[in-house]
């Protein structure tokens, strides 16, 4: 007779089966090995502080901490273990997990709202992100767009502080401008080059507001085929078609750290953000194996 104890394995996380990545934020663990906090939250009522992990912030335990006030992250921790931690020193540009007293969730699991006005994390420092110009790389994101139906021009996502959009990154926003591009979503990579020039995928329809995706991005510079420089999916393998623009400029390094959500009121992203993984590679072959275990994770 077999008396062994029979112990459930756990999950792996998505780090530990896709490990590399440049920075790493969530609101899950991503490793089986990550112990730190993946939030450090500022409540309302007399602007204490403190740090919860991924089960603090599920089980209760942050929504104690805000009582019945409101919850604002002033960083976001980087589970890569690289410590780019996403950070907001300033109170009243911290993105919100909790409204009175209740932890803001989407999907039944817990977000992080950006109010498409001046909320933003900045994370590194000058030269952290360079691969997101003038390399190749892949970005995941778990979101919602739109705190409404009827979203705003401009969502970002990733970038550097530059408004003049020469050295912005990652980013997807809703193009109501006159023109080819009217009233569709775009998903953008730009290094240094000019907004029109940039390389981009314009899709239509393919992403509603107020409905949670998971975005992957793959940005591969060497590419000689041009709609494969720049190749966007949501949820799992859904492949972003339309419009593609080739990348025509000149790589340009990082002079900023990066940016979450906004560029500091200008440019701002409105809505919910769960996870957030940029991989300093386009990570083609692993795409598949790092979008199920997002889905998993997230119920995506």
């Amino acid at each position: 007779m077999n008396n062994r104890l029979l112990v459930p394995r756990k999950t792996p996380g998505l780090l530990d089966l896709v490990p590399g990545a440049a920075a790493a934020y969530s609101l899950r663990s991503l490793s089986n090995s990550y112990s730190d906090p993946v939030v450090t939250v500022r409540r309302s009522s007399d602007d204490a502080e403190e740090d919860f992990t991924a089960a603090e912030v599920a089980d209760g335990t942050l929504a104690a901490f805000c009582g019945a006030g409101d919850g604002f992250v002033k960083q976001w921790w980087d589970q890569s273990g690289n410590a780019r931690h996403a950070t907001q020193t300033t109170a009243g540009y911290q993105p919100k997990i909790a409204s009175s007293g209740v932890v803001v969730t989407e999907e039944g699991k817990p977000a992080i709202r950006f109010d498409g006005s001046n909320d933003f994390f900045s994370a590194g420092v000058a030269g952290d992100f360079n691969s997101l110009h003038n390399g190749n790389a892949a970005v995941f994101a778990v979101l919602t767009i739109g705190l409404s139906a009827s979203p705003a021009a401009l969502y970002l996502i990733v970038g550097t502080s530059s408004i003049s959009f020469t050295q912005i990154g990652a980013q997807i926003f809703y193009d109501d401008r006159s023109g080819i591009n009217e009233n569709a979503y775009r998903i953008t990579v730009q290094r240094g080059v000019a907004f029109t020039s940039a390389g981009a995928i314009t899709h239509t329809n393919a992403i509603q507001p107020q409905q949670q995706f998971l975005l992957s991005q793959i940005i591969d510079i060497a590419n000689p085929v041009a709609d494969n420089r720049l190749e966007g999916f949501i949820n799992s393998g859904v492949r972003l078609a339309g419009n593609v623009e080739t990348d025509t400029g000149s790589a340009s390094n990082s002079t900023s750290a990066l940016h979450i959500g906004g560029i500091g009121g200008t440019y701002q992203y409105a809505g919910y953000m769960q996870e957030l993984i940029i991989y300093p590679s386009d990570l083609t072959e692993q795409r598949e194996l790092v979008e199920g275990n997002i889905a998993w994770g997230w119920s995506v």
